[in-house]
């Protein structure tokens, strides 16, 4: 009767199970650097004070501002400082050469509601100062969503992705809620 010893075949597992755990961690660690973002990626800042002077339908010079979604009722309202220029390749923006106090009154008078109806479910609009890598404030954003990806390139140019927000009146949403009148 032959034995067998479970000791030599113990050595020839170790490799195998030492390289899956390697592969798993070295996958882990560059998931890890990828999420942290990239030196050129800025982020938004919320602020009250800006959230203010948003619905208080006041402009801020020297701003070139840009909606997406409806004219009437956009999505957002985004605001970047003339030293910087949106790269806009998609037309996801729309510019707004001559932005003032009464168009301001009607998108942000529009933004909750639409013909009486709650038009987005989920949280309310907010203001954010767009910052770039740096924490330089370079503009502004106005939206029920509270984030968004914003990468910098070099000729300070920049690019905004609009926000995912999907309207409905009377339907479920994309997270399953409802819109309530």
């Amino acid at each position: 009767m032959k034995k067998y010893s479970f000791n030599s075949n113990r050595n020839s597992n170790r490799v195998p199970f030492f390289f899956f755990h390697a592969v798993v961690l070295l996958l882990l660690l560059t998931m890890a650097v990828g999420c942290a973002g990239g030196k050129n990626q800025g982020k938004l800042v919320l602020d009250r004070e800006l959230d203010n002077t948003f619905t208080s339908y006041q402009v801020l010079p020297d701003h070139q501002y840009y909606i997406t979604g409806s004219y009437a009722s956009p999505s957002a309202i985004l605001a970047i400082h003339k030293a910087y220029r949106l790269d806009n390749e998609s037309n996801l923006w729309v510019p707004v050469p001559d932005a003032d106090s009464d168009q301001m009154r009607i998108w942000i008078g529009n933004l909750d509601k639409y013909g009486g109806i709650k038009f987005w479910s989920g949280p309310e609009f907010m203001a954010a100062y767009i910052l770039d890598p740096d924490s330089k404030r370079v503009g502004a954003w106005y939206s029920g969503q509270r984030y968004t990806r914003l990468e910098f390139f070099e000729d300070n140019r920049i690019k905004v992705y609009p926000p995912n927000l999907k309207p409905s009146i009377g339907g479920e949403r994309e997270r399953s809620e409802s819109v309530k009148p």
